[in-house]
């Protein structure tokens, strides 16, 4: 094995069923020696990929993160996205989370938690599937066809009582989902949950993902709040369609100031708006 697949290897012991490890469950997870898993780990813990805990185990660095947000779905239309994201929370104050399509399944890159504590299916960078989530059914509506496959491949698996598990049944759903751009779920994959879907589009009409909300099941009427949801995945899709290739907003870093002058030839710094 390559010594980037290695380190890959390590990196990928981790997710969300195992978020820190000891070095020794590293070593059987990925099958490495202990002395070359050590080697390597302390390796990623010197450039900040890993960090121990406070029980002393090794879990995902900060310096990883900052890598990962830069992912274009996680970070670069952020600014353009959040605002419409936010008004949906301030409307509803229930969960609203943003799903992206990546690799055939959906991602959570954004979420905002409500006060009333709905059970979410996920966690941010973690996936959900295609067919018992509200998300996943919006992309088997307006997603590229081959998602299909994967939902073909093998059996749907039941997480609840509810939960679509026969692909004709399926098919009738998404259809619904395609004619009214809506989806809701109810106690699919959390007995108690209900999430409502609509489609976002990017550039030239291609879709990227949904936004949803999540709730208790109960204590909301999804069918009233579907109209909301509805908007805000309209007017996101406008804000994508007309970033074309302009650089996405970012704060101003640092480095990129201006650095002082040498004593005896400083000059007072310009007021922003001179």
């Amino acid at each position: 094995m390559a010594l980037q697949e290695r380190i890959l290897s390590v990196l990928g012991a981790f997710n969300a069923d195992r978020p820190s490890l000891s070095l020794s469950e590293i070593a059987e997870i990925t099958g490495l020696p202990v002395s070359t898993a050590h080697r390597l780990v302390a390796n990623l813990v010197a450039w900040g990929a890993l960090e121990r805990d406070e029980r002393r185990r090794y879990v995902i660095g900060l310096r990883l993160w900052e890598i990962g947000v830069l992912s274009p779905r996680a970070y670069q239309h952020r600014a353009r996205i959040l605002p419409f994201l936010e008004e949906l929370f301030v409307a509803t104050r229930e969960h609203v989370v943003l799903t992206a399509l990546h690799d055939g399944e959906g991602i959570m890159v954004e979420q905002l938690l409500g006060r009333r504590g709905a059970r979410l299916a996920a966690g941010l960078g973690e996936r959900l599937p295609l067919h018992a989530s509200s998300p996943g059914h919006v992309f088997l509506a307006f997603g590229p066809p081959e998602l299909w496959e994967t939902v073909e491949a093998e059996p749907l698996h039941a997480y609840t009582s509810r939960t679509i598990t026969d692909r004709d049944a399926l098919r009738v759903v998404v259809r619904e989902v395609r004619r009214t751009s809506i989806a809701i779920s109810e106690g699919a994959i959390v007995s108690n949950t209900v999430s409502i879907s609509a489609p976002i589009f990017a550039q030239r009409g291609d879709f990227y993902g949904a936004v949803s909300l999540v709730a208790t099941i109960g204590t909301v009427d999804p069918n009233a709040l579907a109209p909301s949801v509805l908007r805000a995945a309209r007017l996101i899709s406008a804000a994508l369609a007309h970033a074309g290739d302009e650089t996405p907003f970012r704060p101003l870093r640092r480095a990129e100031q201006a650095a002082p002058s040498r004593a005896g030839s400083e000059k007072r710094p310009r007021h922003p708006h001179a």
